[in-house]
């Protein structure tokens, strides 16, 4: 296993996001602050200068991903198996109808969301076997600086293929829109550097001369 740094990126905001709604494989666009937000990241992650871009094929990643490879002349390259988890008949659901009209099954879906997923949504197994596959992927070049934009519950899945953590918790990790994280592979091991750091929205800056990596940039 090659040494690299790989950042996981989410996609910006979606109309879907403000109202608090499952999106799951529903395919909603950014919204004029989800462009905004996905701008900041592209500037963000410019002097990192990423040699791949990959993604969900859904517009609001794809979206995004494309404003982040445009600057270093990429085109971003889309893993299927990147795509957003399939809620099942919860997709399109206002999360806070839910919570008020179905407590009990809201309640033991937020214990453990992976393992407790409404009728017609995928398994945990289901996911674990496709982000395997993706992040296998996603290793498969000669790449030393990767970015992966993609959504929410994939990011919390992916910490758990990739880094080992324990799926039953990795839901209790924040993954803010178009926040990164990121994975650094050195010597055969695989940490976690940093997480759902989204300095570059919060501060309503474009993010170019914001540190990521450690790494200090001259004005």
């Amino acid at each position: 296993m090659r040494d690299c740094k790989i950042i996981l990126a989410r996609h910006g905001q979606t109309e879907w996001n403000k109202e608090y709604r499952f999106q799951g494989r529903t395919n909603v666009n950014l919204t004029e602050e989800g462009k905004k937000q996905a701008h900041s990241l592209s500037a963000r992650l410019l002097r990192w200068k990423p040699e791949v871009v990959y993604t969900s094929p859904l517009d609001r990643a794809l979206y995004t991903a494309a404003e982040i490879a445009r600057p270093h002349n990429l085109e971003p390259v889309i893993i299927p198996e990147l795509e957003e988890i399939n809620f099942g008949t919860w997709e399109g659901m206002s999360i806070p109808s839910l919570k008020d009209e179905e407590s009990e099954i809201y309640s033991k879906w937020r214990s453990d969301p992976f393992f407790n997923m409404p009728e017609g949504a995928e398994t945990w197994e289901d996911i674990s076997r496709r982000l395997t596959r993706a992040a296998e992927i996603m290793l498969e070049g000669n790449y030393t600086r990767i970015v992966a934009v993609s959504h929410g519950g994939v990011m919390r899945a992916l910490y758990a293929v990739m880094l080992g953590l324990n799926p039953h918790k990795t839901w209790n990790i924040e993954v803010s829109n178009c926040s990164v994280s990121g994975i650094e592979i050195a010597g055969g091991q695989k940490y976690l550097s940093f997480l759902n750091d989204y300095l570059h929205v919060a501060a309503g800056k474009t993010g170019e001369n914001l540190p990521l990596w450690g790494e200090i940039y001259e004005h």
